[in-house]
């Protein structure tokens, strides 16, 4: 292969023009080597003599890196095995900065998860207006013998964010199995829960809640106004019970202590789904969440070692980074 000299536009510089080609031409080192008629590790070495002469400077976004360093920060911090910081885009305030934040947070999530989604994995998925947009935020494709499961019962809350929904969902877009669990999220009586969780189907759901390789979940403020489930279920004074009794947060449909703890309470024995016990026992526990109004909640997951990786936004992950002890 006969080497090609440089256009007089380059001084006849052959690193030059392989460096412009790159960098600007937007071609790969194969489509380079061809062009300059030199092996494709002759490119490489180009490009790296480029950027060691000074010819070629890379500069990323500040806002990239201060995220970044966020992001190692806060899994050094809290002991966490990754963490993802989705840069600033504007404080939250109204309903449609809210929204746009969910589906930031959504998108970013989407992007972080996919390398975790392969063939024969199980995956817990939790629910909530953050795990829609991470659902509708996750890309097409078919992953042969991935299974989602439901981790919780179904809710008669909002019908589009509600644990089944968000479950079939991602199951959609990522061309696996869904497992749905076929039971309420809070019954009547505690010999209700365990007469139904004593039936085979229920059983089988629940050994593949306790095999599941990752669990995707969010976590939720608690106020006195909070929509969780059914709402005659859970009326106000069940949660002002839990609040009474030290809860700030909700997390798979279970209250958590600022520690992290769980907090018993009226429904606590009427509830059906994933205990976190059986998900602090998942190797991969993914927590998306941000947002004011949920710093608490995130504190509380945190605290107690629920996640072991973090996706959330720039301003709570400064936030957390302040505060923490």
């Amino acid at each position: 292969m006969k080497e090609t000299r440089a256009p007089t536009e380059f001084g006849g510089d052959t690193l030059i023009w392989a460096a412009w080609m790159y960098y600007v031409d937007a071609l790969t080192q194969n489509e380079i080597a061809q062009a300059l008629g030199v092996s494709r590790a002759s490119v490489a070495n180009y490009l790296a003599e480029a950027r060691r002469r000074g010819l070629v400077k890379i500069d990323l976004d500040p806002q990239l890196l201060a995220a970044v360093g966020r992001s190692r920060k806060l899994a050094q911090r809290f002991g966490l095995e990754g963490a993802f910081v989705a840069p600033d885009a504007g404080a939250p305030t109204a309903v449609e900065d809210e929204v746009a934040l969910r589906r930031r947070l959504g998108a970013a999530a989407a992007q972080v998860l996919a390398p975790h989604m392969r063939p024969n994995r199980m995956i817990g998925m939790a629910w909530g207006r953050t795990m829609l947009e991470l659902a509708r935020a996750t890309p097409e494709q078919s992953l042969p013998g991935l299974q989602v499961v439901q981790v919780s019962g179904s809710s008669l809350g909002d019908a589009e964010s509600s644990p089944e929904a968000c479950t079939a969902l991602i199951a959609g877009r990522l061309g696996a199995r869904c497992r749905n669990l076929y039971a309420p999220a809070v019954v009547t009586r505690r010999d209700v829960r365990d007469a139904l969780l004593a039936e085979p189907t229920l059983q089988r759901h629940f050994e593949r809640l306790r095999a599941c390789d990752i669990v995707v979940f969010g976590v939720g403020e608690l106020t006195r106004d909070v929509t969780w489930s059914d709402a005659e279920m859970l009326p106000g004074s069940i949660v002002e019970a839990y609040m009474d009794r030290g809860a700030v947060a909700i997390l798979i449909a279970r209250f958590i202590a600022a520690d992290g703890h769980e907090v018993r309470g009226p429904v606590s024995e009427r509830h059906i789904g994933m205990a976190l016990d059986d998900l602090l026992s998942t190797p991969v526990r993914f927590c998306v969440a941000g947002g004011a109004a949920k710093y608490e909640a995130i504190r509380a997951t945190l605290a107690g070692g629920y996640a072991t990786h973090l996706v959330t936004d720039a301003a709570t992950a400064r936030r957390l980074l302040e505060e923490a002890p």
